[in-house]
């Protein structure tokens, strides 16, 4: 199980732009009812912490633990709410990859606390992300994979990623119930799955 989440990656959700939702206009209980049908299907639960909060949801993904649950930050005055998928991956890799169009330059107090958690900017990936790493080559090397390279082009809708002591995290922000839908849900994180397998084999190869 992970060690440390960076804070940082909540933080960073309030500096991704794009078209917001108003919350007045989400369904919660519609939301709790793909969530429930969704989490049944892997011998989960779903559930809320109070009526009025988002739901969550956890179960097992095949063999690896799985979570997914709402963020909500502030973005100037406005809420912006994220969808959170939490999957279990089995390498011990740290590095975070922020969307490239919408994503906001830091103020020099919040690049310091980037850097300080999350490590420096890696540079020009040829991927559709900005990377930041403590682990600068072993991240350059296992990001030049084929496999990797042509999943994240396929992940570009969320506006981070975070591979962290064993956690795959991706975050988007949420249009409506209709992304959240049980077939919706099993697509999402089946391609968060494939993004996981070949980062294992890099590992694997790497300590072999």
């Amino acid at each position: 199980m992970i060690n440390f989440i960076p804070l940082t990656f909540f933080g960073l959700i309030a500096l991704v732009g794009g078209a917001f939702f108003v919350h007045g206009f989400l369904n919660r209980q519609k939301i709790f009812q793909s969530f429930r049908a969704f989490s049944q299907s892997l011998q989960g639960e779903a559930g809320r912490d109070h009526v009025a909060a988002y739901p969550w949801m956890r179960g097992k993904w095949k063999d690896r633990d799985l979570r997914i649950f709402f963020h909500t930050s502030e973005n100037h005055t406005v809420s912006v709410l994220n969808l959170v998928i939490d999957l279990e991956i089995r390498t011990p890799r740290k590095f975070v990859l922020l969307q490239k169009e919408g994503f906001r330059k830091p103020k020099p107090d919040q690049l310091q606390k980037l850097e300080e958690e999350v490590g420096p900017l890696l540079g020009e990936m040829g991927i559709p992300f900005d990377v930041r790493s403590p682990e600068g080559e072993a991240t350059r090397e296992i990001l030049a994979n084929p496999g990797i390279r042509k999943t994240l082009s396929e992940l570009t809708g969320y506006n981070q990623i975070l591979v962290w002591d064993g956690r795959l995290m991706a975050s988007r922000q949420f249009d409506g119930v209709d992304e959240v839908t049980p077939e919706r849900l099993e697509q999402a994180v089946s391609l968060l799955e494939r993004l996981s397998i070949p980062l294992e084999m890099e590992e694997k190869v790497a300590v072999s």
